[in-house]
């Protein structure tokens, strides 16, 4: 009890500092953990700097999203945002899940920012990324409380989540990576089928999906395709527009044409990532925007 009082009376001092000009700061932040900006700079990692380093962004930043998703499903821990005297701000940015607003535990933005930049900051590894990763991961963080939308452990919990997925995922990449390809397509494949099967809500199935079609992808990329990234900046600017509207003209038309079930989203979330993963570069190379590396 004395926790919770501890935690609601930080909410108020942030909320009280409240103003036009960090309102709007506030926005940019929470935009920056919100899935919209998710959906933009992966694919730019994957398209326009390192397939093999965006294939791994992808699957750490999923299984963050999707540990993240199940267990606010598990905590039904209510957020702030009708307490006395906490003013919440951009709550449109927390209705995103299924079980709104008793979801807030932990921070989904600041999991999956952490996650993002932490193991971006971990693969790049200079002190310069570390330290700008890590001031971001903090901005994010205090603009979930100065926007009243999360406790304070909330965050705490989510930044710890990510650390420890990224620990888990230094463990045992080495050995995902010395497996036969067959094993390496089953994992893939079955992994998914798994997570969705355990976690039945749409946002296990959107995840779920998303890494099935982007694994069968990668595999048929890997194949097929084996597209080069350019040198030339404009190639890869232009090749990134077109690729990018398809995947939010496949965000939002599939949602509309697809019946509200979370099979249909699993669906849906599965041929985005296989667009983004194998459609993209397979147009890509077929428009000659990037080469076929042989």
């Amino acid at each position: 009890m004395y926790l919770r009082e501890l935690e609601t009376e930080i909410l108020r001092f942030f909320t009280n500092l409240q103003n036009p000009f960090l309102n709007e700061v506030a926005r940019v932040l929470t935009f920056l953990g919100d899935e919209t900006f998710y959906f933009i700079i992966i694919p730019f990692v994957y398209w326009c700097f390192s397939k093999s380093f965006g294939i791994r962004l992808l699957y750490v930043f999923l299984f963050s999203v999707y540990t993240n998703a199940f267990l606010k499903s598990i905590f039904p821990i209510t957020r702030p945002i009708y307490v006395e005297g906490v003013n919440s701000l951009y709550v449109y940015s927390a209705e995103v899940g299924t079980h709104f607003p008793h979801d807030s535990f932990p921070s989904g933005h600041a999991q999956g920012s952490a996650t993002l930049w932490g193991f971006m900051a971990y693969w790049i590894n200079r002190p310069a990324v570390w330290v700008s990763a890590g001031l971001l991961i903090f901005l994010i963080a205090v603009a979930r409380l100065f926007t009243g939308v999360h406790w304070p452990l909330d965050i705490l919990a989510g930044v710890a989540i990510a650390a420890i997925i990224i620990t888990i995922y230094h463990i045992i990449v080495e050995k995902i990576v010395s497996l036969p390809l067959k094993w390496k397509l089953v994992l893939a494949i079955v992994v998914p089928l798994i997570m969705m099967v355990v976690f039945r809500d749409s946002e296990g199935f959107s995840y779920g999906g998303f890494l099935l079609g982007a694994g069968i992808g990668f595999f048929l990329e890997q194949k097929y395709i084996k597209m080069e990234i350019p040198k030339s900046w404009l190639k890869r600017i232009s090749a990134y527009v077109i690729g990018i509207i398809v995947i939010f003209v496949l965000q939002t038309g599939l949602k509309v044409l697809f019946p509200e079930m979370a099979l249909f989203d699993g669906l849906r979330y599965a041929l985005i990532g296989l667009w983004g993963i194998f459609g993209a570069p397979y147009l890509f190379v077929k428009t000659g925007l990037y080469r076929k590396k042989y």
